[in-house]
């Protein structure tokens, strides 16, 4: 879940500036937004899935996330190691030219300073997102969210805020 909110938190600070795929349908590896379980497994394997890999990059985690609302996949989150970053950039930079990234600086604890660099992209049924941290400085994630499942994660958020 703490994922899920880092995820989400730079999802919400984007959205605004999203470029956004006008007439194309975002998909990693022929996996959209809205697929059916049924068509997930026949296009990718059974589910959980593993061995998973985007632009030769494998997960750094035994299996890749996914979300289904409905039936429908609603979100999708693929984690893998930092260094690989710029493999996985190069790749969809490739496949959608109008993918736009944004550099920012973090620290961490110790005051050391790294450039963050989140990249994004519309569809008329969500949003793909590339970090290039992602909890921590090892990690980075590259994940498709439906627009339903950001207003749901963003109504939620309000109400735990209103729990105080």
């Amino acid at each position: 879940m703490l994922q899920l909110n880092r995820v989400l938190s730079i999802l919400l600070v984007i959205i605004g500036l999203s470029t956004v795929a006008i007439g194309q349908e975002i998909e990693i590896k022929g996996l959209k937004l809205g697929m059916t379980r049924a068509e997930v497994e026949a296009k990718a394997g059974p589910l959980p899935l593993k061995n998973f890999t985007v632009a030769g990059v494998h997960s750094k985690y035994t299996s890749v996330n996914l979300e289904f609302h409905e039936d429908k996949l609603d979100y999708f989150v693929f984690f893998f190691d930092s260094d690989d970053f710029d493999s996985v950039l190069e790749a969809i930079k490739a496949k959608y030219p109008s993918f736009q990234c944004e550099k920012s600086t973090v620290t961490n604890r110790t005051g050391n300073s790294f450039t963050q660099v989140d990249c994004k992209l519309k569809d008329k049924l969500g949003f793909l997102h590339l970090s290039r941290f992602c909890n921590d400085i090892n990690t980075s994630s590259l994940s498709l969210m439906s627009s339903r499942k950001i207003k749901e994660l963003v109504t939620n958020r309000k109400k735990r805020k209103k729990d105080l």
